[in-house]
């Protein structure tokens, strides 16, 4: 018999997601973000097309001759806000940091300052970025769905909630000075829960993959608990701390236990993936194979592990690597030593992170082969070998 597209276990979790979706958009009615560190009364960016590049005087930087330096004269509609349908005049300075070149019918941000008694003020922030993100996510869900068929779509789902609760519920709880840990355990818990029954329904698969990645979460913990106290390592050691210090002035907000948070987000998704591929393997070694033990299942799953991690921790510990290029090479330039330099916060931070994470995805496997042997039980059929 055909399978129906949706069965009615979809049907529960999709209203619960939809439940929780509406629970979190009443919460954040009533928590408005409405503080901020830096004072943008005043500032406004709408977004604007340029309809004429009156004058401009560019010329090629002096180390790369595909970079332009220079300045140009625009005349740029604005498309929304207060002012839509004007077409204004703005001085465009073009450089290093600001290298936004424009041509007739380049869109882009605008940064509108406005004050009483003076000139409204306009720059040009940036390219209008926005069409081609939304293009790029919509060719990566056509790619989703292609490839992944009707569970594609699900993942997009799963990938849509937990967006949406770290971004709608985490962040806003943070800045209203809720405990760190806590909201982030829930927030893992709700991840996990609905990422992995929609992918598998709520079968005893999807129960071993959740009691596995909770497992290995709680890895994670453990060490991050460990090593950020042998390493001297917290929120206060973040680039970010002096920021979130500001914080404080509006909650009671823990910025030395924001890392905490950094470490299990970013090692949630190879915990996922790497928990539910073994999972999944060894429940379709039972169906092909019901006279297999628990000890072979949990060999097996343990082999299969084997490649996984290793594929699994280079890609982690390549995605944290990829991101400090920059900062490792701007502190080069500073001429930082060696152990000036392993020693660093920055350094011990992105090291930390990735290695926690590693450790975390490591041992998710046997974790994912011993439930997945303790549910599946002995022999069914035939004898065993």
């Amino acid at each position: 018999m055909k399978k129906r597209l949706l069965e009615s276990s979809d049907l529960i979790v999709l209203a619960a997601i939809a439940v929780v979706v509406a629970l979190v958009l009443a919460w954040g009615q009533q928590h408005p973000i409405d503080y901020t560190s830096l004072d943008t009364t005043g500032i406004t960016y709408p977004s604007g097309t340029v309809t004429e590049v009156i004058s401009e005087d560019l010329g090629p930087t002096p180390y790369d001759s595909s970079r332009l330096w220079g300045s140009q004269e625009l005349r740029v509609r604005i498309n929304d806000g207060d002012l839509a349908g004007q077409e204004v005049e703005i001085h465009n300075e073009v450089n290093d940091t600001h290298n936004i070149l424009c041509e007739e019918g380049t869109s882009v941000i605008v940064r509108l300052e406005t004050q009483v008694g003076l000139e409204p003020y306009f720059s040009i922030y940036n390219y209008n970025r926005g069409f081609g993100l939304a293009a790029l996510l919509v060719v990566f869900a056509a790619f989703m769905v292609a490839v992944g068929k009707l569970k594609g779509a699900r993942s997009l789902v799963g990938l849509a909630f937990a967006i949406f609760l770290i971004a709608c519920f985490m962040l806003p709880a943070f800045y209203y000075g809720y405990p760190v840990i806590p909201v982030t355990l829930g927030v893992v818990l709700a991840i996990t829960v609905s990422s992995m029954t929609l992918l598998n329904g709520w079968s005893a698969k999807t129960r071993v993959a959740i009691l596995a990645t909770l497992g290995g979460v709680a890895v994670a913990a453990l060490f991050y608990a460990i090593f950020s106290a042998v390493l001297h390592v917290g929120g206060y050691n973040m680039e970010a701390a002096e920021d979130l210090i500001f914080l404080r002035q509006r909650a009671d907000f823990q910025v030395g236990d924001v890392l905490f948070t950094c470490v299990l987000i970013a090692s949630l998704g190879a915990v996922l993936d790497m928990t539910m591929g073994v999972t999944s393997a060894l429940f379709e070694m039972r169906q092909v194979h019901p006279a297999i033990t628990q000890r072979e299942l949990f060999r097996a799953g343990m082999e299969m592990g084997q490649d996984m991690t290793g594929t699994m921790c280079t890609t982690l510990i390549l995605a944290f690597a990829g991101g400090a290029i920059t900062t490792l090479l701007s502190l080069l330039t500073y001429g930082t030593q060696t152990f000036q330099l392993l020693n660093s916060d920055y350094l011990t931070l992105e090291v930390f992170q990735s290695l926690v994470g590693s450790i975390a995805v490591i041992l998710a496997v046997p974790l994912a082969s011993a439930f997945s042997a303790w549910a599946l039980g002995g022999p069914k059929g035939g004898k065993s070998r």
